[in-house]
């Protein structure tokens, strides 16, 4: 008898052992998220995604200016908060004192966030377009709400997100469609369609397949085709074409390339760090002065700056080492565009254009 016990001891305390490491395990490999992760799959899972929201995502949503305007007035920029950086162990601890109620935000000083923060201020009411990459380091939701929401949440009902790669170092993005919600567009897909006067704006997700049997290539195709709006711009993360060439834009060219097929006239992406302007581009990253569309890379919302570089024989205009937010004028059949200086608020670069005509 006391064999036996002695052996059922030894086993259950084997099986606890065990467990406990790979509960250990798991808290470190999902850098402490593991708990808020439960925790959003099972709000998630208890009511019907999407029902919140009027916008089906296979509809295109009108929002046009309150003041009724013939303008619309836009800003936007990518790559945004960055906190004090924590790694290993210490990243856990953080995300677990903030799933239990003890963390606190620890905002970087002179944050480039809180600089194109206090710009967006000059221009009460006006929408901004947040090009990912929100949250650095993982766009968990102590990134969110410790660091991106201490800077720009407060303008947070008037601005229209999209995913960046950071963004889904959580897993599927979780704590970014948390966050929020409804504004990142139905069933926690990322992407979304909005009207503003005679402009279509498109919010595109780069993080996930735009494959031309994808979700996200069907329902855009079916955004372009069936929409009479004389004007397309798209913003979405990563750019299909930039100076700097980075790994994994496949998504993004696809994107861009039905774009260009259906006479697209703006993207704007963020993922580098720095301002550009393109020339108008066709769907292989060749000039075309004709039906081209001209991209602007606006990774300058406050995570740290690259310095110049030499820029591409497509790129009309590179500025490195700047926090600034791009400020959009849509007009009828045109735009204008301003690169603002988060320091200053001047202009350094400006010019207009004329969309490519669709109807």
């Amino acid at each position: 008898m006391t064999k036996c016990s002695s052996r059922r001891f030894k086993i259950v305390g084997g099986v606890t052992a065990i467990l406990v490491l790979a509960g250990l395990i798991t808290i470190q490999a999902t850098h402490g998220q593991i708990f808020s992760m439960v925790a959003s799959w099972l709000a998630v899972e208890s009511r019907q995604i999407g029902a919140a929201s009027a916008d089906s995502g296979d509809q295109v949503v009108t929002a046009r200016n309150d003041a009724g305007d013939k303008d619309s007035v836009l800003l936007a920029a990518g790559d945004i908060a960055r906190c004090q950086p924590q790694e290993g162990f210490d990243k856990t601890i953080r995300n677990l004192e903030y799933t239990f109620g003890n963390a606190a935000a620890e905002p970087l000083k002179d944050a480039g966030a809180n600089q194109t923060a206090e710009l967006v201020d000059d221009y009460p009411g006006v929408p901004v377009l947040a090009l990912g990459d929100l949250a650095y380091p993982d766009g968990a939701p102590a990134d969110f709400r410790l660091c991106y929401d201490t800077y720009w949440g407060h303008f947070k009902d008037r601005t229209y997100p999209t995913p960046g790669n950071h963004e889904y170092h959580s897993l599927n993005a979780y704590a970014y469609y948390d966050y929020w919600g409804v504004q990142a567009g139905p069933e926690r897909r990322g992407y979304y369609a909005k009207r503003m006067n005679d402009w279509l704006l498109l919010s595109l997700n780069s993080e996930v397949s735009a494959d031309e049997d994808s979700d996200q290539a069907r329902w855009l195709e079916a955004q372009l085709t069936n929409s009479d709006a004389s004007c397309v711009l798209a913003f979405f993360h990563k750019p299909a074409f930039s100076t700097k060439e980075r790994d994994d834009s496949e998504d993004a060219r696809r994107l861009f390339d039905l774009l260009y097929r259906q006479r697209a006239t703006l993207v704007l992406n963020g993922h580098n760090h720095f301002y550009e302007r393109t020339r108008p581009l066709d769907a292989q990253g060749q000039v075309d002065p004709d039906d081209g569309i001209v991209t602007f890379v606006v990774g300058t919302g406050g995570t740290p700056t690259d310095d110049s570089r030499e820029p591409a024989a497509f790129s009309e205009r590179l500025i490195g080492d700047t926090y600034g937010m791009l400020k959009l004028t849509l007009s009828e059949n045109e735009y204008n565009w301003q690169f603002l200086s988060a320091q200053t608020g001047n202009a350094l670069d400006s010019g207009k254009g004329a969309c490519n005509p669709r109807l």
